[in-house]
């Protein structure tokens, strides 16, 4: 029988400078139905350890949010008997698993006039939507798509006030329209909902939300696919944003691939037209996190990715005071090029050099 191997957030805002993770084992995981009953375990092990007892709360596991009633058992076999457990937020952690929600509850506010205390009880169950949104590490001030939940549900209770609540969601500087989608179906459906009504009714200015990419001769190029391998990048590592590469390209070049904790993230390029120092803080935390892992260039997929990453690139290292000219990012289509021993023209278009090949 496998133990249990765990690694919990702690924290105490009395007591310590900084966070760290400790680790637990357990062999009679098998006598825990929940992540709840874990936890209380944990606790009887740790007096010292602290979590919100409420089975209905959430915590987040393995970078995943989930409620304290999660079955454990398909868990730990999904994460191959390592969990990783930490709070909503790591930055408002409290006491380990406890966090500061002030944030969360200050943006009710903005929905306060039009409800009552029936709705703000409704509000508060859903403070794991707000903290799930990673546009709250760039923009704190975004309302947060609680509020958006919320105002579904009351403009469902309160038709006549639905114009007003729309009104108030699709602030320019802070609403709806800076969402990131993320892997909630429900909460995206109701988002994109909202959305369409607002535009709809004439609340928010459209062309704010489409931004016209510049047309882009690295992602022209009669290259599609992998051939023939001339140039196999020995000694090379090399990061890939928004695509893994597939099985046959690893296979057939020596290079070093590298994994790096945001290549999926958003880069904040639906946002450039609404607020573009924003989007270039985004970008700017994906890029410098592939170069700080070792990579010595970026290989992306799409042109969006290629002009957040390069043709904005003396924005994002003025925007992040960080200096990477000896860094550069490739199309697919010119490394797949490059590796067959084809300097495609368009690279000497980029804004930042290729200087090793």
């Amino acid at each position: 029988m496998r133990n249990l191997e765990l690694r919990l957030f702690r924290f105490d805002k009395n007591k310590d400078y900084e966070s760290y993770y400790k680790p637990y084992v357990y062999s009679n995981y098998e006598n825990f139905a929940t992540l709840y009953d874990l936890l209380l375990q944990v606790q009887d092990d740790d007096i010292y350890f602290e979590f919100e007892k409420n089975e209905n709360s959430h915590i987040v596991v393995n970078k995943q949010i989930l409620p304290l009633n999660t079955p454990l058992e398909e868990l730990i076999k999904k994460h191959d008997f390592n969990l990783i457990i930490e709070p909503l937020n790591t930055k408002r952690s409290i006491k380990d698993l406890i966090i500061n929600k002030d944030d969360f509850l200050s943006k009710y506010k903005y929905l306060a006039p039009f409800s009552n205390e029936e709705d703000k009880k409704f509000y508060e169950k859903y403070d794991y939507l707000y903290y799930a949104n990673e546009i709250l590490e760039f923009l704190p001030e975004y309302m947060g798509d609680a509020l958006f939940y919320l105002a579904f549900e009351m403009i469902k209770k309160y038709p006549d006030k639905k114009v007003e609540i729309l009104k108030a969601i699709s602030d320019p500087e802070k609403g709806i329209f800076y969402h990131i989608n993320g892997t909630n179906e429900k909460v995206e459906n109701v988002i994109e909902n909202l959305k369409k009504e607002i535009l709809n009714l004439g609340l928010f200015d459209e062309d704010l939300l489409h931004f016209n990419l510049p047309k882009n001769s690295a992602f022209e190029n009669e290259i599609k696919e992998l051939g023939q391998v001339k140039h196999d990048f020995s000694n090379f590592n090399i990061a890939f944003y928004g695509f893994k590469p597939c099985d046959n390209l690893r296979s057939k070049i020596k290079a070093k691939f590298i994994s790096y904790e945001n290549s999926d993230k958003n880069n904040g390029f639906d946002l450039l037209k609404l607020n573009s120092k924003l989007s270039y803080k985004m970008a700017a935390k994906i890029l410098l996190d592939a170069y700080d892992s070792g990579s010595d260039f970026l290989v992306v997929k799409n042109p969006k990715d290629f002009y957040m990453f390069d043709t904005c690139a003396k924005k994002l290292m003025s925007i992040s005071d960080r200096d990477f000219k000896d860094f550069y990012i490739l199309s697919h289509l010119e490394f797949l090029s490059l590796i067959q021993g084809i300097k495609n023209p368009s690279l000497q278009n980029h804004e930042l050099k290729v200087t090793l090949i």
